[in-house]
């Protein structure tokens, strides 16, 4: 757009400088004549026409500038909101990996938990076979014992733990003494600490020693002279 309004301006600006020439220069010099002719007026009317034309020309690009300004305004506010709707989807692909990977895990623990399972007929028989001992019953076959003692045998599911009647009958996870038969009772409680002996406060100060009127007198030293060595012969 500079090259479209500096070429009517640099004609406009030839033609008027042409004709102040003309206009100043003296009439007396070459013959009353001037030495420069005058612009004609049909060249001052097509500078205009041509610079009224560039002027429009140039609001137009003005106003398109403008308009394209306004867009790349908005242009920049969208970019910011697209952005900030990648980076929550970002965010929600994270969180929903977590999700997918916690779910595949529980989906393996359910599958391993499936193929270990215990038939409920060897679950009732075992639950029967012990319902009337408070040990292990003593017609139970050892599941810990080698395969050579129970040559043929089917080998166990699981491993239930055989507790004896003196740990069943221990509390707080056999810290305490076991329960005793029919009648007998103890107590569970600790035994209290021994209380700690507490030193005699001195309810007066003390004897000075070096106090004349109560120091102890001491009783005359009496010396037996008997030199028998045998009083009872």
């Amino acid at each position: 757009m500079t090259d479209t309004l500096n070429a009517p301006l640099s004609s406009l600006t030839q033609l008027s400088t042409s004709l102040f020439q003309s206009l100043s220069s003296q009439p007396h010099t070459h013959g009353g004549k001037s030495s420069e002719p005058l612009p004609p007026a049909s060249a001052f009317l097509s500078a205009e026409a041509a610079l009224a034309g560039a002027l429009v020309q140039t609001a137009a690009h003005q106003r398109r500038q403008n308009y394209i300004n306004k867009l790349v305004s908005e242009i920049g506010q969208l970019d910011s909101r697209w952005r900030e709707i990648i980076a929550g989807i970002e965010k929600g692909r994270k969180e929903l990996e977590i999700l997918v990977r916690e779910g595949e895990e529980k989906l393996e623990g359910i599958r391993k938990a499936k193929e270990a399972a215990i038939p409920y007929p060897e679950l009732l028989a075992y639950a029967q076979s012990i319902s009337a001992f408070t040990s292990a019953p003593p017609n139970m076959p050892d599941p810990n014992a080698p395969l050579s003692t129970l040559y043929g045998a089917p080998v166990p599911l699981f491993f239930p733990p055989f507790p004896n009647e003196e740990k069943m009958r221990r509390g707080r996870l056999n810290v305490e003494k076991p329960l005793g038969g029919l009648g007998e009772s103890h107590s569970v409680k600790p035994q209290p600490p021994s209380p700690k002996p507490v030193a005699a406060a001195r309810d007066r100060p003390g004897i000075n020693p070096y106090r004349h009127e109560i120091r102890t007198q001491q009783l005359p030293t009496t010396f037996d002279l008997d030199l028998d060595l045998n009083p009872d012969l």
